[in-house]
């Protein structure tokens, strides 16, 4: 029989109470699902997370055939607290790279976790243009966790993803993370789907639509804008729907040297608001 853990003799705080069961049961469960859904940067945030088929990197790199877009270079780092918990720390880092005007590399750091339970997610990119309006692309992923006093693990998955210009003002979009529900040590990865479409009809606005589907989860339905009353300025706004409805909001600014901070955050109706902030730099 497992030998299960004492808790601490004082009392939690109702606040930290949703936290601590949540890594309680990804660290003592042995057929939990590990690797949920991340944290959004904060500029994929303020749009609800409906970004799969944005077709330009305002909210950094969310579909790996987003690199057939890319001619340039590009960097995000974000950062949030998860329901303003200030134990729980979740961070990550892309870079995009150019390799001509038809395809481009990414690499991505994701890191999410307390002093308990940490996961980490290294990501390899690589997309390319097929075809006038079509793009292609895929990752490849090393997903480690550690648990204290169980130990730690190591797993690798792919995702692939696909996008379209369906329109001249309307773009389309599908991913498909880890097809074949690999494994990190007992735990199932998560195979998540998603496919989106972007209305775009100028550079000042654009309304994006998606679809997500966790194999072990219910549907999610994701709704963002973004509008720029200047090019300096961005005003984004969304929600995401699932067992809960959530609601988010962000702001970007543009300062010179091709330098942007982005606000953002999310508010659920239980757990409470995570805030994001992101500082992303374009050459």
């Amino acid at each position: 029989m497992r030998h299960q853990p004492t808790l601490a003799p004082h009392p939690l705080p109702f606040a930290n109470l949703p936290f601590a069961l949540c890594f309680l049961l990804f660290a003592f469960s042995s057929n939990a699902q590990v690797f949920m859904r991340p944290f959004d940067n904060a500029a994929a945030m303020g749009m609800g997370g409906a970004t799969v088929a944005v077709p330009n990197f305002s909210t950094g790199l969310a579909n790996e055939a987003q690199l057939g877009l890319q001619k340039k270079l590009g960097v995000f780092a974000s950062s949030a607290i998860p329901y303003s918990i200030a134990g729980w720390q979740s961070a990550q880092i892309q870079g995009v790279f150019g390799l001509g005007s038809s395809s481009g590399v990414g690499v991505g750091i994701f890191h999410s976790g307390t002093d308990l339970y940490a996961e980490q997610r290294f990501q390899l990119s690589y997309g390319r243009r097929l075809g006038e309006k079509f793009y292609l692309g895929g990752s490849a992923d090393v997903l480690h966790n550690n648990a204290q006093e169980y130990g730690s693990n190591t797993a690798a998955s792919f995702s692939l993803g696909v996008l379209a210009q369906a329109l001249p003002q309307v773009w389309i979009a599908g991913r498909i993370q880890n097809p074949f529900q690999q494994q990190i040590g007992d735990d199932l990865l998560p195979t998540v789907v998603r496919v989106g479409a972007t209305w775009k009809p100028s550079e000042l606005f654009f309304l994006a639509l998606e679809t997500e589907k966790d194999l072990e989860r219910p549907t999610q339905v994701k709704v963002g804008i973004e509008y720029r009353p200047s090019p300096m300025v961005a005003i984004r706004a969304g929600t995401r729907t699932g067992k809960v409805a959530r609601m988010t909001f962000g702001l970007g600014l543009k300062l010179k040297n091709g330098i942007s901070i982005d606000v953002g955050s999310e508010w659920h109706p239980t757990l409470g608001i995570t805030p994001a902030a992101m500082l992303t730099w374009k050459k």
